[in-house]
């Protein structure tokens, strides 16, 4: 007698959108490689691989979207690995006319990723905000956690309409289990 085969189907197939628990947070764009969503005048947008001129578009675009919605400045997390490539000078000339004009107060970097590539990103994505000079707030970090609470704290200190800085973490932390 053969004993019936049992195949087992890989658990990291991650299909669908991914799901968000707290009512206050919404997906606003759902992309091959980048995802945005809201959470109070906070956008967060993970990225999978180097920013595109269509998805930076769209990025500034549901940042006008927020900040026309909170009238009080908004905060943007974004989340990469550090297997992203930077981006193309294009796109960097296009963030900074983007944010130049936005509502941003305060922006958080978050690169995923230990040893020497995650802290040479880290490095990289310093330089480059030097070079763009923004007139708001932006730090980078190596995890989650960080970027949340530096984030929410900015906020709350200009008296914004941020989400409390647990519910912000949940959120990312969230979006991140489901995407990456």
């Amino acid at each position: 007698m053969v004993a019936p085969a049992v195949v087992e189907m890989p658990t990291e197939v991650k299909t669908g959108p991914p799901k968000l628990s707290d009512v206050r947070a919404s997906m606003r764009y759902l992309g091959p490689d980048h995802f945005i969503a809201w959470h109070g005048n906070v956008q967060i947008v993970l990225s999978k691989v180097a920013p595109t001129m269509p998805a930076m578009a769209e990025i500034a675009d549901q940042l006008e979207k927020l900040g026309a919605q909170s009238r009080s400045g908004t905060g943007c997390l974004l989340i990469i690995r550090s297997d992203v490539s930077p981006p193309s000078e294009e796109v960097r000339q296009f963030i900074r006319i983007k944010l130049e004009r936005s509502s941003m107060l305060a922006a958080a970097q978050v690169v995923l990723g230990t040893g020497f590539r995650g802290a040479a990103m880290r490095s990289m994505l310093s330089l480059l905000q030097i070079a763009i000079r923004p007139k708001f707030a932006m730090r980078i970090f190596g995890d989650v956690r960080s970027g949340s609470d530096w984030l929410s704290q900015v906020l709350q200190e200009r008296k914004t309409n941020a989400p409390p800085p647990e519910a912000l973490k949940r959120t990312v932390q969230e979006l991140v289990d489901q995407v990456f």
